[in-house]
């Protein structure tokens, strides 16, 4: 088995896999030797937020010098991004390994009905990994919800919840109030619990589970494009993460490391050495964003509106059919005066079609293209790429000059 082998079984257990509440990772972590005992943990969840917020924890933690794991979803290119040790994602010799180590585990606990899932799986592998590799402290972003994401075994430093938004409905609920109780499942009895300023009805429930702490908005010092500079109680700090948001989101991240009780130096230099690509990320002449929510959709456009205002550049854009089509053509309609409806090679993509109504609805001059690539080549000039995070990795593959990204084995071939 290589590397491909390896994950197209992963993403095959999408369809064999059956979850059970937190069982199923339990026992499947339990079949490893427990590795998520090996290491200490921050925990976060969120709707929007929680993987910028993941990847400023970790580098701040970098720079104090501990060995840390980073564990995130979805990815952009390739699958072994999701698992990262100090910076670095996971070799395809050690993937392997691991997975042939969770497929002899599934195989024995399948004897038994427990079927373990894809998200599941990549779980216990980026867990089994950490232990190898020898990390000190991982940063784990929630996947979807909180209590019942599989990641919520852990007994973390800290708990930290980012910006609530609707998306997932159909797994979390149909309103902020009912997304705000799954997310709150990661705050724990002893555990400090740190969450981003937010209405009081979704403090209130936060608070209903536990004492929290709120991190409090900063106050901008400087605003650009491509980052900003920002104080906060304890300090003046510097990211390369454009948009305001990210300011809310190293906030988080800040109070979230002092609650950790860890040994925390060079926050600075950690803060703005962080990284999160696809997320308003300039390659060239086109931004790149998975902006795949209305939260997301709000973001984007206020950016666009703060920094480059009438500027009449063409969207490319395509989502998941399980998206908030409607809503997002909404938001960002009024913005882009040429939109380019596509796709990607993915079982859940909206197809171009769907897409395009939704933005011909609010009076955009719309165009459909088969194919990322056929849609960059259409968009000529300055351009904005935003919706899935799969369309983003595909785009950003093929702006970096690395032919075609494929969803099957997630890499660029």
């Amino acid at each position: 088995m290589d590397a491909n082998e390896a994950i197209r079984w992963i993403h095959s257990r999408r369809y064999t896999g059956h979850k059970n509440g937190l069982e199923n990772t339990r026992a499947l972590l339990a079949a490893l030797g427990n590795p998520e005992r090996g290491f200490l943990s921050l925990h976060i969840a969120g709707t929007n937020g929680k993987g910028s917020t993941a990847a400023m924890c970790d580098s701040c933690l970098r720079h104090s010098g501990y060995a840390t794991g980073l564990y995130t979803s979805p990815y952009l290119e390739n699958y072994r991004e999701r698992i990262r040790v100090n910076g670095m994602c996971i070799p395809e010799t050690a993937l392997v390994r691991g997975a042939r180590e969770i497929m002899d585990a599934c195989a024995a606990l399948e004897k038994n009905g427990v079927s373990p899932t894809t998200f599941e799986i990549g779980t216990a592998l980026a867990f089994w990994y950490f232990r190898e590799a020898g990390v000190q402290v991982a940063v784990v972003e929630c996947g979807l919800g909180g209590r019942l994401d599989c990641t919520n075994v852990l007994m973390p430093a800290v708990s930290m919840i980012a910006a609530i938004g609707m998306d997932h409905m159909a797994q979390l609920g149909n309103s902020l109030a009912a997304i705000a109780r799954e997310k709150a499942g990661i705050i724990k009895p002893g555990v400090p619990a740190v969450v981003m300023r937010q209405s009081e009805e979704i403090l209130g429930i936060f608070r209903e589970k536990g004492e929290i702490t709120v991190a409090e908005p900063p106050e901008p010092i400087e605003i650009t494009p491509y980052g900003s500079r920002f104080r906060l109680p304890f300090g003046e700090f510097s990211i390369r993460l454009p948009g305001r948001h990210q300011m809310l989101n190293a906030s988080l991240a800040l109070y979230g490391l002092r609650a950790s009780g860890l040994v925390l130096k060079n926050l600075e230099a950690g803060l703005r050495a962080a990284e999160w690509p696809g997320r308003l990320e300039w390659l060239g002449e086109a931004l790149l964003d998975g902006a795949h929510n209305p939260q997301g959709a709000r973001t984007l456009r206020d950016y666009l509106a703060e920094h480059f205002p009438g500027a009449g550049m063409t969207l490319i854009t395509g989502m998941m059919r399980d998206k908030q089509i409607d809503a997002c053509a909404a938001i960002l309609a009024p913005v882009f005066p040429r939109v380019i409806a596509t796709s990607v090679d993915e079982p859940r993509a909206a197809e171009p079609e769907r897409v395009a109504a939704a933005y011909a609805a609010h009076g955009c001059a719309v165009e459909t293209a088969s194919s990322v690539e056929e849609a960059l080549r259409m968009a000529g000039g300055r351009c904005v790429v935003a919706g899935s995070l799969y369309l983003v990795g595909a785009a950003r593959a093929l702006l970096k000059g690395e032919s075609v990204w494929n969803f099957t084995t997630s890499r660029c071939s």
